[in-house]
């Protein structure tokens, strides 16, 4: 890997070019170029908050630590497990955490996802109006295959791609190029649409439209400020964008 988790944990948004370089061009913006689209996973396609929480939860209690909130959680995922773990535990005590969450995780990672509003809709759009479509994900490959299986989404998607498929993660510029080789299209055809700054900057880095939702771990507000070129409410506001 390019970078250490703990020390791109730290600088990954930072070392990025600032928002206000990307103003928000909610106005000017038209889906006639799409081709294709990378939706993130947590946040923006599923709400697995309370599954989530239950890991991190059960590492610290297990290590003798504080167990985090749901709030506090979801305020602080985004950039993968090993990112967010670090902000729950001490940092002699990460790779056990580490270890105790991904053993939980596999036991429930099953449990308690819920789709979000609009996203069976979404799907069933861009396959009305020709666009290519796949989850782009910091969760694990494997386990948001395994979700998106068991949601019976799978027909509907060119692929689903995540942490561990690769030695990258949003938003480093590889795996945003990895993600549109394997859609097989530019990345000026394409529209990231996730939850977080992350989503952003990953947009950024593989030169995408960076759509943004208010369902997960961000306001309104903030996503704006980091530079979102659309912000909606819903995956069905989505569909409807790209029916216009």
């Amino acid at each position: 890997m390019t970078h250490t988790s703990a020390n791109f944990a730290k600088s990954e948004l930072q070392s990025l070019t600032r928002p206000d370089t990307y103003p928000c061009r909610i106005m000017q913006v038209s889906p006639n170029h799409i081709r294709g689209i990378l939706i993130d996973m947590d946040g923006t396609f599923v709400d697995h908050i309370q599954t989530i929480t239950r890991c991190f939860q059960y590492a610290c209690r297990e290590l003798g630590f504080p167990e985090p909130s749901t709030d506090k959680v979801k305020r602080s995922i985004g950039g993968s497990m090993p990112v967010t773990i670090q902000k729950f535990l001490p940092p002699e005590h990460v790779e056990a955490g580490k270890e105790i969450w991904r053993r939980r995780f596999d036991e429930i990672h099953l449990q308690g996802v819920v789709v979000l509003p609009g996203a069976s809709e979404l799907l069933d759009t861009c396959q009305a109006t020709g666009i290519k479509a796949a989850i782009f994900t910091n969760k694990t490959g494997s386990h948001s295959r395994a979700i998106i299986a068991n949601e019976g989404f799978d027909s509907q998607l060119e692929f689903v791609f995540g942490a561990e498929d690769t030695a990258y993660r949003k938003p480093q510029p590889e795996f945003s190029a990895a993600a549109i080789e394997k859609m097989q299209l530019e990345g000026q055809q394409m529209a990231m649409i996730g939850d977080s700054p992350f989503d952003i900057h990953a947009a950024r880095a593989g030169g995408m439209l960076a759509i943004c939702v208010t369902t997960g771990s961000h306001t309104r507000e903030e996503l704006e400020s980091e530079g979102a070129d659309l912000i909606f409410d819903s995956l069905s506001e989505v569909a409807d964008w790209l029916r216009r």
